[in-house]
């Protein structure tokens, strides 16, 4: 995934993900620092709301199903 602000484009990838005080902490590395975020169950529902568009719930279907190109890109 990666995030973009005014003044930065970092890349951000996830590796774990738990519950710990009633919340989802996720944990992976921004760029390359270590960094942890953290959702409340009521954000986890806000986006699972936005991302219910059918668009969304096709490409990720079809991401699924995707073989991969030998350069790691999907086909």
């Amino acid at each position: 995934m990666r995030v973009n602000t005014v003044s930065v484009k970092m890349g951000v990838r996830i590796e774990d993900a738990e519950v710990k005080d009633g919340n989802i902490v996720m944990n992976g590395f921004a760029g390359t620092m270590p960094c942890q975020t953290i959702i409340t169950p009521r954000e986890a529902i806000q986006m699972a709301r936005l991302c219910a568009r059918p668009s969304i719930i096709w490409l990720v279907v079809r991401a699924l199903f995707a073989r991969e190109k030998p350069d790691g890109k999907p086909s």
